[in-house]
């Protein structure tokens, strides 16, 4: 069985609603779209991400196709390196500028861009290229706000469940195929269930339905390799992969704990495989619909929807039809056009309208700012489900309960800041502020030195300031209670009341400041609640005290002279957090150093040599010798 092949299109289109032209009779109304002479010019500020070429190149690939489908709409100049925003205004002159932010690995090598002050005219845009989820959350806002950035799209459909609610302009711009490669390839279809992916606790879907089809069926299995995995090269893609799932009858995949629309969803059918998924909001606004286009399906019932597939060849084959041909019409690059959509609109928008999308996959509009608001589609991932409960049970301080739902969240991802400083407030409460600091203070370390962000969470922050309190090292916080001035949120401002008992001085804040946004305001208390937060009489064990005060001042001490030597000598060295011991100092002027070097000429070769030692090590002999050594 095979699919008649359908040509790319090759220019943005509107697309009518998925339920107004039903599976299989896509209709497009043509949309004006620019011709190569009258193209805006669009400078994209992307991180450098060939690095991954030495791992997996996948990677690197799906980076150069977010370029790819920005020139469908845009003459587009990338720029990949650190720069003067202000020269490459002038060298280029574009019409608005892109600043990729938020991406989550250590590969590839985040660029700094200076003077983004300059030419005021050029409108700016974020695109956040990171899992929704990601730990990066923080530091993309940080990115947003020093450089004047009031604009993001987000490449997930569950943005809106991990953001904060106050950044408005927040759109989808969501995955897409290459239609040129994931299309029918007139494969003889001799894989009856194609398997790919980790098999790990992010991928609950997954964790419950790939045993119970292993079990029943001849499976092709592609062994999953990390992003840093040196046989990562081995990994079946481009057009491999597509003909691999061309060959295919069905081919499942999970949209993680978050619930979201994956690549994988739609890679499969665009490649002509039926797709196996789980039934979620997002891949519903997608337009997938069970037994039409794709089976929805779970553990319990998964095989009797295959079997009866199976059973049905020209109903399968209608299926698959129907679903490749959603793809086509609906997720290519051709479709993806909401960048191009908001920069016309905030050129012709009046005084009083706004730019709203009405769904993950929809076009951009303008509406009148008095128009009622058509709330976010939610997707009910699985770590948000655990964070509410254990925030409602902190705020009713059911301490043990409330962690427990922390911990259960943690064990789908440990990344989940969320549940992190959730944990820190059961910490905080139950007497243990030295495993709070230490929990709290990794947390900035990541934003602040591992993303290199210019700002922290502010509620991160204030529950650091809080639990040195509680250890007693008031001093200590009041001399750092000021690293991050452009910091501004209630729960600071509870934090700093009480640091005022002890004669803090009065915060400078200057005019215009706003209030910081936080990812976790929507799990938190109402300005109000802070104080009463932070107003906790468990005391603290006399071991952790004695622990604390015998170990902390003479890292603390030797921090604070390592910073004051680097704070008169080159400033890139200095990391960006203050030189306590929960921000592990040492280690961080470490990564500051790792940094610069990775950006040297010797950064290349420096990788492949970790690359090559990571190989070796696992070989069986070295591996042994390794385990066995004297």
């Amino acid at each position: 069985m095979h699919l008649a092949q359908d040509q790319p299109h090759d220019r943005p289109g509107i697309f009518l609603p998925f339920d107004s032209c039903r599976s299989g009779e896509p209709q497009m109304i043509a949309a004006p779209a620019p011709t190569a002479a009258h193209k805006p010019k669009l400078v994209y500020f992307q991180w450098d991400h060939t690095p991954y070429a030495r791992y997996a190149s996948y990677m690197l690939k799906h980076t150069q196709e977010h370029v790819q489908c920005l020139r469908q709409f845009f003459d587009v100049v990338v720029i990949n390196a650190d720069c003067d925003f202000g020269k490459v205004c002038d060298l280029h002159q574009p019409d608005l500028a892109l600043f990729e932010v938020g991406y989550q690995s250590h590969v590839s090598h985040r660029i700094e861009v200076r003077n983004t002050s300059a030419h005021p005219h050029v409108p700016k845009a974020a695109l956040l290229n990171g899992d929704s989820w990601s730990w990066t959350r923080t530091g993309a806002m940080s990115d947003m706000d020093r450089w004047g950035i009031g604009v993001g799209f987000s490449v997930c459909t569950t943005v809106h469940d991990y953001m904060p609610d106050g950044l408005d302009a927040l759109y989808c711009w969501p995955n897409f195929i290459d239609p040129a490669v994931f299309r029918d390839y007139g494969m003889d279809k001799s894989i009856p269930v194609m398997l790919t992916g980790m098999q790990a606790p992010l991928y609950p879907w997954r964790q419950r339905v790939h045993p119970v089809l292993t079990q029943a069926y001849p499976c092709l299995v592609s062994p999953p390799h990390g992003y840093l995995d040196a046989n990562a090269a081995r990994a079946l893609q481009g057009e491999r992969y597509a003909r691999t799932l061309n060959a295919s009858l069905f081919a499942p995949t999970c949209g993680t704990m978050a619930k979201e629309v994956v690549r994988k969803h739609l890679e499969i059918p665009g490649a002509g495989a039926c797709l196996v998924t789980e039934g979620t909001p997002m891949v519903e606004a997608a337009g997938f619909v069970h037994m039409e286009n794709c089976v929805f399906a779970d553990d319990g019932d998964i095989l009797d929807s295959l079997d009866s597939l199976m059973a049905d060849p020209a109903r399968l084959q209608r299926i698959t039809r129907a679903g490749h041909d959603l793809v086509h019409a609906r997720h290519t690059m051709a479709q993806r056009a909401q960048i191009l959509q908001w920069y016309r609109l905030q050129k012709a928008m009046s005084p009083g309208s706004m730019i709203v999308q009405h769904g993950p996959f929809a076009d951009l509009e303008a509406v009148d700012r008095t128009a009622s608001r058509v709330p976010h589609r939610r997707a009910g991932g699985l770590d948000r489900g655990y964070l509410a409960q254990g925030y409602a049970r902190l705020l009713q301080r059911d301490i043990p309960t409330a962690r427990q739902q922390f911990d259960a969240c943690l064990a789908l991802t440990p990344i989940i800041a969320e549940a992190r400083l959730g944990r820190a407030l059961c910490d905080l409460r139950t007497g243990d502020p030295a495993a709070a600091a230490a929990t709290t203070g990794a947390l900035i370390q990541e934003t602040t030195v591992q993303y290199g962000a210019r700002d922290p969470d502010p509620v991160a922050w204030a529950v650091y300031l809080a639990a040195l309190q509680r250890l007693g090292r008031d001093g200590e916080a009041r001399r750092i209670a000021h690293s991050y001035p452009r910091l501004r949120h209630p729960a600071l401002d509870a934090v700093w009341q009480r640091l005022a008992v002890a004669s803090l001085p009065p915060r400078a804040a200057g005019p215009g400041m706003r209030q910081s946004l936080s990812i976790h305001d929507a799990f938190l208390p109402s300005p109000d609640g802070w104080a009463a937060l932070f107003d906790t009489h468990a005391p603290v064990p006399v071991a952790a005290a004695r622990v604390a005060g015998r170990t902390a001042p003479l890292s603390r001490g030797a921090a604070r002279a390592l910073d004051l030597a680097l704070s008169i000598g080159p400033a890139v060295v200095r990391p960006n957090v203050p030189p306590a011991a929960e921000f592990g100092y040492f280690r961080s002027v470490g990564l500051q150093l790792r940094s610069i070097l990775r950006k040297s000429p010797l950064g290349g070769p420096l990788a492949d040599l970790r690359r090559n030692l990571r190989t070796l090590r696992r070989r069986p002999l070295i591996s042994f010798a390794l385990r066995h050594r004297s």
